[in-house]
């Protein structure tokens, strides 16, 4: 059944395996960052990742590896989001939940399916009070589901989107928390986290370790942070999930 899904995450690991190894070789210059991981830190963001991996280097992170032994239904994909795209990584997790439901009327417990949120995508992680803060709807170009307006919430989130929302961009069944609520697992990169960490740096006048403390405790519940989204695509892949692009 997954013969042709196999041959394509072989491929795929063997292009981002070669993009790692030419980051990797680029970060080994002391103070720089490989380029995919200039990418996920863009904007004004990529010199507080670049200062928290050199702080970080002397003080070695503590990860939260745990979400991998939730890896064990039958049916595994990971979606790789990029960017916001209208929430693009929840219409195609929903997809892959109903269209085997739907054929096969496989249950919740027979799915693995790992949400890596990273790059442009980040606002995507963000709760209520961050996307108010932030203006994050403003800044991003996203509508508020029920008014139009520019979001002050994120729109992507089951409380923001009550049945009959005119400017909705998910299914009712397909918000961020919904899907995390049947399983579903939402990783996030944390080097495009300080894309975010930088807004909250010149909005509240703070340092860096104090604007990213703030926007960890501000993440929507659930979602744990990893080293980059590369790693998590691949960590995933290793945990047996089929790859698909959600952008």
């Amino acid at each position: 059944m997954f013969e042709h899904g196999a041959r394509e995450r072989g491929g795929r690991r063997g292009f981002v395996g070669t993009m790692i190894g030419g980051a990797l070789a680029a970060s080994a210059v002391p103070g720089t960052l490989g380029a995919e991981e200039r990418a996920e830190a863009s904007g004004d963001g990529f010199d507080l990742a670049r200062r928290w991996e050199e702080e970080q280097g002397q003080d070695k992170q503590t990860w939260d590896m745990s979400w991998v032994d939730r890896v064990t239904g039958q049916y595994r994909q990971v979606f790789d989001a990029p960017e916001i795209a209208e929430g693009t990584v929840f219409h195609q997790t929903r997809s892959f939940l109903r269209g085997y439901f739907d054929v096969y009327g496989s249950k919740d417990s027979e799915f693995s399916a790992v949400m890596v949120i990273r790059h442009s995508a980040i606002p995507l992680v963000a709760n209520d009070k961050l996307w108010d803060e932030l203006e994050m709807g403003k800044v991003f170009k996203l509508k508020d589901p029920e008014t139009g307006k520019p979001a002050r919430r994120n729109p992507f989130l089951s409380t923001s989107n009550p049945r009959g929302a005119k400017y909705s961009l998910i299914w009712p069944d397909g918000s961020m928390d919904g899907l995390m609520g049947r399983g579903a697992i939402a990783l996030a990169c944390n080097l495009a986290l300080f894309r975010l960490v930088s807004m909250v740096a010149k909005k509240d006048k703070l340092e860096p370790k104090p604007a990213r403390d703030k926007v960890l405790a501000n993440l929507v519940p659930g979602v744990v942070v990893l080293p980059s989204g590369i790693f998590a695509v691949i960590r995933a892949e290793q945990a047996g999930c089929h790859y698909i692009r959600a952008s």
